[in-house]
């Protein structure tokens, strides 16, 4: 499994504009192969600071969903929105005994 953590940071003037393109991103995203979650969150110390929660199969699921006409649409309307570049995260299970 693999997981990812994007934050996005959205000028205030933007921040509706992004979470309607973000929508219908997040329905197809849903129905992708490999696919396990995709949810977009907003931050209760910040309004403007959204951070999308993935999960995925496996790495390999990752480049159609890059090349994907729907992340291509809503990447033309966030290059607009956004105050600074996404930060992402790929995050992968520790393998950690606990006893």
């Amino acid at each position: 499994m693999l997981y990812i953590r994007a934050i996005l940071h959205v000028k205030p003037e933007q921040r509706e504009t992004l979470l309607e393109a973000a929508r219908p991103c997040i329905d197809a995203t849903l129905q992708e192969p490999g696919c396990q979650e995709y949810e977009l969150h907003i931050s209760l110390s910040d309004p403007n600071r959204l951070v999308f929660m993935e999960v995925w199969e496996s790495e390999d699921c990752l480049e159609p969903h890059r090349k994907s006409d729907h992340m291509r649409a809503f990447g033309k309307v966030a290059a607009g929105c956004l105050a600074a570049p996404p930060r992402i995260e790929y995050i992968t299970p520790a393998k950690v005994d606990v006893k």
